[in-house]
């Protein structure tokens, strides 16, 4: 009876530690507004987290069999991960987006793997940095639209406005509000250089350009 309860606390305790790194790591998609969010992050972890217990506890069963180690189960996981991942990288225009999502997935399922078999460190550790690097390296993206003349060349003028020459413009999309004026939609992401820029310095300079009006910029 006491080994059972023992049995049963740590795998309680594993879980619930899954469902957290999960959620962390899903928490920070979420919040930017990316298709796989808290719940999938978590699930995929907790999943994971399940199937590595289930080999570690099950093993003894099939002592002697060829098909006795844990770890073959885990070997799947890491693999067959690919196809949820693949279902959040959407091509936009010239852009991918999603990329990193499906990269979080997949870190995911290895965490919830190491969960499973009992590595808290490794689990605790790969999680504080896998976080780490989603924070640090994460690049501001605004979306931005405006009423544009079509005097001039609208994205050479914008560039030079806001010094953004080495910045990277997607879906770029525009279309006729009148015979005077066109509608112009674009996101933007900043690079090293510029992602000190903020939302009201760009607005200051878009409006110094000359026949821009209705300026909109939300960060994404």
């Amino acid at each position: 009876m006491e080994e059972h309860l023992i049995l049963l606390g740590n795998t309680a305790l594993r879980l619930l530690l899954a469902l957290c790194i999960g959620g962390g790591i899903g928490w920070e998609r979420a919040r930017a507004h990316h298709p796989a969010g808290v719940r999938t992050h978590m699930l995929v972890t907790i999943g994971a987290a399940v199937v590595m217990l289930l080999g570690s506890q099950t093993v003894g069963e099939f002592v002697g069999t060829a098909n006795s180690d844990p770890a073959r189960l885990g070997a799947q996981v890491i693999s067959g991960i690919g196809f949820l991942g693949a279902g959040t990288i959407m091509k936009e225009g010239r852009s991918v987006r999603g990329l990193t999502t499906a990269a979080t997935l997949w870190v995911s399922a290895c965490l919830g793997l190491a969960v499973g078999a009992g590595q808290y460190i490794v689990s605790l550790g790969g999680f504080a940095v896998a976080m780490l690097a989603l924070r640090m390296f994460k690049f501001p993206r605004y979306e931005i639209s405006f009423l544009y003349s079509r005097k001039d060349d609208c994205l050479q003028t914008i560039c030079q406005a806001l010094e953004l020459q080495q910045a990277n413009i997607s879906n770029f999309s525009s279309r006729d509000v009148d015979d005077e004026n066109i509608r112009v939609r674009f996101e933007l992401y900043l690079g090293v250089q510029q992602r000190n820029i903020s939302t009201s310095d760009m607005l200051f300079r878009l409006s110094q350009i000359p026949h821009v009006s209705c300026i909109n910029i939300d960060a994404l």
